[in-house]
């Protein structure tokens, strides 16, 4: 009896156990999948939580906006071959018949994933933010997460992993029941986009480009003017004091929306910080531009605000506004970045060169006379194989001088700083003076791309007109001034990074300097033209990034290029 007793008492003390560990691996793998999935935060309160009831808001929209979209003239209809769009991501009262519009657009193709970029309202952070989770929930039905392609881009600097910034945003989660009702179950790369510089929206937006492919998507989730005392932002007053208030933000959206069909983020950038405008989804509108092939046409699709809906608020009100841009592919955006490798550029010839400055005056011209025009027109007249040569992506530096005037008996040169100032709209790499071996030759305007964010038919144009008018350490260029500047034009081939600043080649290499938030560049040119040693030269590149001299010997990386000069 004695042993019956204990055998049973085993086969029980196994059996719990089995039991347990079946129930423990049953918990562990449903911790597990809810740590995968992200489920709708704001479903039930921002937007419908049944899925019959926010299936039947959506199409109802979307029938609407196809059928308001349809009645457009031809030229005002989107493109047929969208590769992204801007829509809002307010409540769904509120802005989501505009945000069905762009949606409405979208439907027309097809796609196999989306890049969703969308602002952080609630967490700071530098970079972008991509997801732990393989799923997002919605109501009507879930998306899976394109873990490949999160997990290559968290390898890279600029991007990172924090869950607790997908617990609270909407701007993400309000475009997924969009996606699903309009995309099917396409793969999503979620990112939310935090405080950043221009040039950190160059690095997010050359890491995507390697990543774009035919049949993405991009969608930018942004709404656009918050006006009134709730948003501490009454640039035109309130309604009592201005009738025309509706108006004036009316204009102060299509001047937003200018800069966004001229595809140029450093444009948009500088119209945010001289409107103060409060668009929440800046940054990712900008990362945007920088991944548009120059072939991309926008338009604008619905535009509303809050105060359509909301009648009892009229002291504050929000703009949405849905936006189509158009072009045949990814494939110009992907020149540099094929199979993930670096493309050795095109060497360009004297003739190229020539061409070249003869647009970048060109550009500068029609941009004085108010006749800006998009860098393709400039490309009429050009054979295919200087065309798919321009279409390249390459950095670009545009510099103008005034040209030498003869010194009169008696004047003194006096000698120049050689302190750089920093030009927050782009790079540059010159003092205001220029060295003494070209006494009367005065700098008059310099900026560039170092990295390759657009073609160089585009960064050609944008530079010349950008060194023209924006070059925060001088006036704009006037018309009668143009035709006695000089124009030099400095192509870059891509910035890649040294090991040590020893393997620096002066004269040869340009040179990045990257230390924490601070960064600076100079041109192979500079050094030389100087007189500078290499320490000499890193100390300088240290000054002009707001560092001490010394500041290049520990913690900096450095990265190198060559450029070819036309003049």
């Amino acid at each position: 009896m004695w042993v019956k007793a204990k055998q049973s008492s085993v086969f029980l003390f196994v059996f719990l156990i089995v039991f347990n560990m079946d129930y423990f691996f049953t918990y562990l793998n449903r911790a597990k999948a809810s740590e995968r999935t992200r489920p709708p935060h704001f479903a039930g309160s921002w937007y419908p939580a049944r899925a019959d009831a926010l299936d039947t808001m959506l199409s109802n929209r979307l029938q609407e906006a196809k059928i308001k979209l349809a009645s457009l003239p031809t030229n005002e209809r989107p493109g047929k071959n969208i590769l992204a769009i801007i829509a809002p991501h307010a409540g769904y009262m509120y802005s989501g018949q505009t945000a069905a519009f762009a949606y409405a657009a979208l439907s027309n193709n097809k796609y196999k994933r989306i890049f969703l970029l969308g602002p952080s309202h609630h967490v700071g952070f530098a970079g972008a933010v991509l997801p732990s989770q393989s799923i997002l929930e919605t109501p009507i039905g879930n998306l899976d997460v394109d873990r490949t392609t999160v997990d290559k881009l968290l390898s890279l600097p600029e991007f990172q992993q924090v869950d607790q910034v997908f617990d609270v945003e909407h701007s993400l989660e309000l475009q997924l029941p969009w996606i699903f009702k309009t995309l099917g179950k396409v793969k999503v790369v979620p990112l939310a986009i935090g405080n950043i510089n221009a040039d950190t929206i160059v690095e997010i937006a050359n890491a995507l480009k390697k990543e774009l492919q035919p049949g993405d998507a991009v969608i930018i989730s942004s709404d656009f003017t918050h006006y009134g005392p709730r948003f501490d932002y009454q640039p035109f007053g309130d309604r009592s004091t201005n009738p025309q208030l509706r108006k004036k933000i009316a204009t102060l959206d299509n001047e937003a929306f200018n800069c966004l069909k001229k595809l140029d983020s450093n444009e948009l950038l500088e119209f945010y910080r001289n409107s103060h405008d409060t668009i929440c989804g800046i940054y990712p509108c900008a990362i945007l531009l920088s991944l548009l092939p120059v072939s991309a046409q926008a338009k604008l699709l619905n535009y509303s605000t809050s105060s359509d809906i909301e009648k009892d608020d009229q002291a504050n009100s929000v703009s949405y506004m849905a936006i189509a841009f158009s072009a045949p592919d990814w494939a110009i955006s992907k020149k540099s970045s094929q199979s993930g490798k670096d493309t050795k550029p095109t060497l360009l010839s004297h003739a190229d060169g020539q061409i070249l400055l003869k647009i970048a005056r060109q550009a500068v011209q029609d941009y004085l006379s108010g006749s800006r025009k998009n860098p393709e027109e400039y490309a009429t007249g050009l054979n295919t194989e200087q065309i798919n040569c321009f279409n390249e992506e390459r950095g670009v530096f545009v510099t103008l001088y005034e040209k030498p005037q003869p010194l009169s008996r008696g004047a003194i040169h006096k000698p120049f700083s050689r302190r750089y100032p920093t030009n927050t709209r782009g790079e540059n790499h010159s003092p205001v003076s220029t060295p003494d071996k070209h006494p009367h030759k005065q700098l008059r305007g310099c900026i560039g791309y170092i990295y390759p964010v657009k073609s160089l038919l585009a960064a050609v144009c944008e530079n010349a007109i950008n060194a023209a008018s924006v070059d925060p350490r001088f006036s704009p260029v006037s018309t009668e001034e143009l035709s006695k500047l000089e124009i030099e034009i400095n192509v870059l081939t891509k910035p890649s990074p040294v090991p040590s600043w020893q393997d620096i080649k002066l004269g040869e290499d340009g040179i990045v300097l990257k230390k924490g938030e601070h960064q600076a560049v100079f041109l192979p040119k500079v050094a030389p033209e100087f007189g500078w040693d290499l320490q000499e030269t890193l100390g300088q590149l240290s000054l002009k990034a707001g560092l001490s001299p010394d500041a290049w010997r520990q913690g900096t990386q450095f990265e190198i290029f060559q450029s070819q000069v036309f003049q």
